[in-house]
């Protein structure tokens, strides 16, 4: 199977598409303004529920 320039170029295209999604979501987790939000999701797990 030989491998055309068409391929080529859209095996680009995706690769560079996932690496800026990628850039991209790691740029908006690490904002400074979700901070408050991940350091209560973070404390979740040690609340305990109350018994009944």
């Amino acid at each position: 199977m030989t491998i055309t320039p068409f391929w080529g170029h859209l095996v680009g295209a995706v690769t560079l598409a996932t690496m800026l999604s990628f850039v991209g979501t790691w740029i908006w987790v690490w904002n400074a303004r979700h901070r408050n939000k991940y350091d209560a999701l973070a404390r979740l797990p040690m609340h305990d529920e109350e018994a009944p």
